[in-house]
């Protein structure tokens, strides 16, 4: 039987605080395997239950809490604001709808998945993750010139994949960089070149703010203060 990693080994998520499941983006929370606090932090069988069950607990009351603090709901934002949001979102599915290109956005969206498949699982290469970091950049700019077959406008799946497909692009970049920088091997992590666990450096959350045209990082230390940490040994006695 040919056993490969699947999904259960991409780590990350969205960060949520531990008392309400929200974000850094006030109104907005998040439970399940879209946030981190479980399975991005150690991703092990059954924890997407635990996330969806206990997580929607946590996220459901906070959001009713949430809504019932506001001193001002839906009805005084000014209108101004949805519109400038919808012609900006406009302008993104013009843009691609009238773009003239030679690229083919199931091509790109191909070589992404070899890339980081052979790449960015759970073996990593410091080597190969400069590599697939370089292609990444290289499809972004071929992004650029993608030609859609389907211009209509109404119920475009062509165009929601090519919305999607750039955060595919911008995700990849999160996770190939994030692990190039983390010199180590835990978890569903492990580099050759850096075998052993280091506590020392790399006890710490990775945390990635994507700023149009950036990606930015900064490191959370975990509190281990209930339960210090340990080498996971499966060749000693018990």
């Amino acid at each position: 039987m040919r056993v490969f990693p699947a999904m259960h080994y991409t780590m990350g998520g969205i960060w949520i605080d531990n008392e309400n499941a929200a974000t850094n983006v006030a109104g907005i929370y998040a439970a399940g395997e879209c946030e981190y606090q479980y399975h991005g932090a150690n991703r092990l069988g059954a924890n997407s239950m635990l996330s969806c069950i206990y997580g929607g607990m946590v996220a459901g009351p906070g959001s009713i809490r949430y809504a019932r603090g506001l001193d001002k709901g839906y009805e005084s934002v000014p209108a101004t604001l949805f519109d400038a949001e919808r012609r900006k979102q406009e302008f993104i599915n013009e843009s691609l709808l009238h773009q003239e290109g030679t690229e083919n956005p199931v091509t790109i969206w191909n070589e992404l998945g070899e890339w980081m498949t052979e790449h960015v699982t759970v073996v990593r290469l410091n080597k190969n993750l400069e590599r697939t970091d370089a292609k990444i950049q290289e499809l972004l700019e071929r992004y650029k010139k993608i030609n859609l077959s389907d211009r209509t406008s109404w119920s475009n799946q062509t165009l929601s994949f090519c919305r999607e497909l750039y955060n595919m692009l911008v995700l990849a970049r999160v996770i190939t960089i994030g692990a190039l920088q983390r010199n180590e091997s835990r978890g569903a992590h492990y580099k050759p070149d850096f075998p052993e666990r280091n506590d020392a450096t790399w006890l710490k959350t990775t945390r990635a703010r994507y700023d149009p045209g950036q990606i930015k990082f900064s490191y959370e230390r975990v509190d281990t203060g209930a339960i210090p940490p340990r080498a996971r040994r499966y060749d000693a006695k018990a």
